[in-house]
């Protein structure tokens, strides 16, 4: 890795699969709840969504940064740097971890009642947040291993920990939700994720690999990780507040029935999302490890291959969403027709934004971790937040079929404003290698 570049099908593929296979688990309580339950179990689980969104937040905060910069270190050949990343990140999952499920368990009917403060759903919601409210406690940890076996090739471990988690979850999912209800369900996530976590934990087990702990903490250090890695970890915080305004809006607007189709389209607007880290996943470490290597011209073949793989993968996926349009309402069992046929319209509008998520998700990452964090945050803020919801309100107001029009605006109107900004004001080009400092 110091002397070659970052190749990029063994990263792409192996982290496709992973985020796809991750993107299953945490469906299965959605489906397998419309399967057990009705629509309105259903839009409950999804009201509770941004808890679990802002715990996603905080585990990116302190975690992925950390283990973008173990590759940069890596790259230089700095193992005693590594020692001390990796064991002041496993030091900082743990603090906020606690921290965060302590709020969770203090606060649990005022959060609930916040996102979900309706008689059709509220007891719903507040069984399924009593167990999923632990759930930090783990995956702060899960999130760290997540990036850094799939950073450092360990994709074989990962298929067998994600494949684990997504089969026991399944199964226990059915068991105990049947026993349970819904906090049965997310009783379910918790312990699939803990093994899971176990067999991405031994892949440390391995000399090549594994990294020795020691008690390190710099404060000074931690938050300039955290600052490098806010960006993209506020990218859950930015879906946080756009499924808060979109699924009261529309809750409000058109009921539980549209709340229901519309959580449908924000769902797979989310996938894309996801399945956009495949190819952000190579560009972080190909990034890092040329600014390890200190060399613009890898860093140059890196990007360029990175936006070729944007732009194939969000047509792929355009056509993908597209087709299924009229199937994944189904996968998600919405039982009334009326809502189902909704669903539909709403995935066949919402299909064209899934180019302009690859783009803005890649130029967002290039931008972060070559510290031009203000246009990083404002790329995922406007793309995410900003622009989906004023859009969606604005268009939402004459019929449903607007929320996912003015969802699909916010991507492609973000990035051809960047676009605009950096060429005619910055007078740069998108990608400018030539100011771009390798530190």
């Amino acid at each position: 890795m110091n002397r070659k570049d970052v190749r990029f099908f063994p990263v792409f593929l192996g982290a496709t699969a992973g985020v796809l296979l991750e993107v299953i688990a945490t469906l299965v309580d959605e489906i397998v709840v419309g399967n057990l339950f009705d629509d309105a179990a259903f839009t409950a689980i999804n009201l509770i969504e941004p808890y679990t969104l802002f715990e996603v937040f905080m585990a990116y905060l302190v975690t992925v940064a950390g283990a973008a910069l173990i590759v940069r270190a890596h790259g230089a050949g700095d193992r005693e740097k590594m020692s001390q990343l990796f064991s002041q990140t496993l030091i900082a999952c743990g603090a906020c971890g606690v921290a965060l499920t302590l709020v969770y368990v203090l606060f649990t009917p005022q959060l609930v009642r916040f996102v979900a403060d309706d008689p059709a759903v509220y007891d719903k919601a507040y069984a399924y947040f009593t167990a999923i409210r632990f759930y930090p406690l783990v995956d702060m940890f899960d999130t760290f291993m997540f990036a850094y076996v799939l950073y450092r090739g360990g994709y074989a471990r990962f298929y067998i920990a994600i494949s684990a988690r997504i089969g026991l979850n399944v199964v226990l999912s059915y068991v105990l939700g049947s026993r349970f209800g819904l906090m049965g369900i997310g009783l379910a996530s918790i312990l699939s994720l803990m093994v899971a976590l176990a067999i991405k934990l031994t892949f440390l087990f391995s000399k090549k690999h594994g990294i020795r702990f020691r008690w390190h903490f710099n404060l000074r250090e931690a938050l300039e990780i955290a600052k490098i890695g806010f960006p993209e970890s506020a990218l859950s915080l930015f879906v946080v507040l756009m499924e808060l305004a979109i699924n009261g809006f529309t809750l409000k607007t058109y009921g539980v029935a549209g709340a229901a189709a519309v959580a449908v389209a924000i769902n797979i607007f989310e996938i894309v999302f996801y399945l956009s880290e495949g190819i952000s996943e190579y560009e972080v470490v190909a990034v890092n490890d040329s600014i390890g290597k200190n060399s613009s011209q890898s860093m140059n073949r890196a990007i360029r291959t990175t936006l070729r793989a944007a732009l194939i993968e969000g047509a792929v996926l355009l056509g993908i969403v597209l087709l299924g349009s009229s199937v994944l309402p189904e996968a998600f069992d919405i039982d009334d027709e009326a809502t189902a046929e909704l669903a539909s319209t709403l995935l066949m509008i919402l299909s064209p934004t899934t180019i302009f998520i690859c783009l803005t998700r890649v130029t967002a990452i290039f931008y972060q971790y070559t510290r031009r964090i203000a246009r990083t945050l404002a790329l995922f803020g406007t793309a995410v937040a900003l622009f989906p919801i004023v859009f969606s309100r604005l268009l939402g107001g004459i019929a449903p079929e607007g929320i996912a029009a003015g969802i699909a605006l916010g991507p492609a109107t973000a990035i051809a404003l960047m676009y605009g900004y950096v060429r005619l004001i910055k007078k740069e080009t998108l990608f400018d290698y030539a100011l771009m400092r390798l530190d």
